[in-house]
């Protein structure tokens, strides 16, 4: 099945009228390093945040065009589980894989069966999706509350809990291309506007996102759409704070180009005007 046409995306911080922003789409196939036998571009059940994800089945890996999230729970039926990942990735009822099984089998990852994405509008409010394991290949799929954050080690973490954000607060993104980015400060909680650069679709705009930027630093690429954003609490675990949507390196001053990153936050997601679920975590 065909994905999403991929977009190009400009971004625009309605809280901090200095910032003057590259274009930059997250949601493009870019070629990885070779992979490990086991991590984000070969993600093996049960299936992890931070993981590169493909339309099925994944030939070679610049099929890869965007990244998971996290693992959640149907809030009409918590005994259903899925992963999230950006709006504007894939479309509804695509079947997604995420690399090769050590034997050279296709891996599953899932079917989109829930996007909310509101292309044409100046004023957006949704840029996000659902994966739900349904029967593949493979079978039915399942998801664990943990997230890839190589090159840091270990290279996976536990989610041990949820948090929100504010003005200030130091963020990390983990996705398929720049891997674990962290030392964001957030700018705003609910004031970013994300926009696409696409001749004709300059007024496709994602409202009311987070937004965060890194001096002088290097920030998401092609592939990360759709990132667990956290922090690490005092023992190396993962505390979920949002979902990566769009971002790229600012203009603020010519010779110093700082990154941004944008963001739905968890209580965007997992309201009943998102997707309706519950994040799952495990214990400490």
């Amino acid at each position: 099945m065909r994905t999403r046409t991929p977009t190009g995306y400009a971004v625009a911080l309605a809280a901090v009228g200095c910032l003057s922003l590259v274009p930059s789409a997250l949601d493009t196939p870019r070629p990885l390093a070779e992979p490990a036998p086991y991590g984000r571009a070969n993600d093996v059940q049960p299936h992890f945040g931070g993981a590169a994800l493909s339309v099925f089945p994944t030939v070679q890996e610049s099929d890869y065009h965007c990244t998971s999230g996290f693992a959640v729970q149907f809030n009409a039926d918590p005994r259903k589980k899925g992963m999230v990942t950006a709006g504007h990735c894939f479309k509804k009822d695509t079947d997604l894989g995420s690399g090769h099984d050590r034997s050279g089998g296709d891996i599953d990852f899932g079917t989109v069966t829930v996007v909310k994405f509101e292309a044409g509008v100046p004023d957006g409010r949704h840029d996000m999706e659902l994966i739900t394991g349904v029967r593949g290949q493979s079978g039915p799929q399942t998801y664990a509350a943990t997230i890839w954050v190589d090159p840091q080690v270990p290279s996976a973490v536990r989610v041990v809990g949820k948090g929100s954000v504010a003005q200030g607060d130091m963020v990390c993104y983990s996705g398929m291309v720049t891997k674990a980015n962290c030392g964001f400060e957030v700018r705003t909680p609910d004031h970013g506007t994300l926009c696409s650069t696409d001749p004709g679709h300059t007024d496709d705009c994602t409202t009311g996102l987070a937004a965060a930027t890194k001096p002088v630093s290097s920030g998401p690429l092609k592939g990360d759409s759709g990132s667990p954003v956290y922090r690490l609490d005092d023992k190396g675990n993962a505390v979920l704070l949002g979902m990566l949507v769009g971002g790229g390196p600012t203009e603020e001053q010519p010779r110093h180009k700082d990154a941004v990153m944008y963001f739905h936050t968890l209580r965007q997601i997992e309201s009943a005007d998102g997707l309706d679920v519950t994040v799952l975590t495990q214990k400490p």
